[in-house]
């Protein structure tokens, strides 16, 4: 289905690209990009010597289990924070429009740190997701990279 898949995360850039929903697919769990993400031009998938933005790509996170999810979410006048936990149905039925900030991969535990608005507020969301792998993947090239051609190319 994909022309690209790729467990090389260390090569891929999702900061200010937004996840637009989460599915599910037998033990999977998917991030979907409608407007991808970036590919750095040392990844080995990646032969244009720039680093690119794709055209609508996913994260599946295979015989993926949220370990645990949080929402920060800073409420009224004072702007308090309040933290709450969310499940996999709640990613599943709420999380769209979520704005990467940073993800790593460690010990086969995807964490992400991203946020959003809703209502109105900020809203701070973390995941970290246990997966026996990753695997990004994408079709095509759109365009290049917003940070590509800046002095220190992430």
């Amino acid at each position: 289905m994909w022309k690209y898949e790729s467990d090389d995360w260390e090569n891929i850039s999702l900061h200010d690209h937004t996840f637009d929903r989460t599915r599910l697919d037998g033990d999977d769990i998917m991030l979907v990009f409608d407007d991808g993400f970036d590919v750095v031009k040392t990844h080995h998938l990646n032969d244009t010597e720039k680093s690119k933005h794709t055209t609508a790509s996913q994260i599946i996170l295979k015989n993926g289990k949220l370990i645990k999810g949080t929402i920060l979410r800073y409420i009224g006048s004072d702007r308090q924070g309040r933290e709450e936990e969310i499940d996999l149905a709640w990613l599943l039925n709420f999380a769209h429009g979520i704005e990467v900030l940073k993800f790593s991969m460690e010990n086969n535990v995807f964490m992400l740190f991203s946020q959003a608005m809703y209502e109105g507020e900020m809203e701070f969301l973390t995941l970290e997701i246990s997966c026996s792998d990753v695997l990004f993947c994408w079709n095509d090239y759109s365009a290049d990279a917003w940070f590509e051609g800046w002095s220190k190319n992430v």
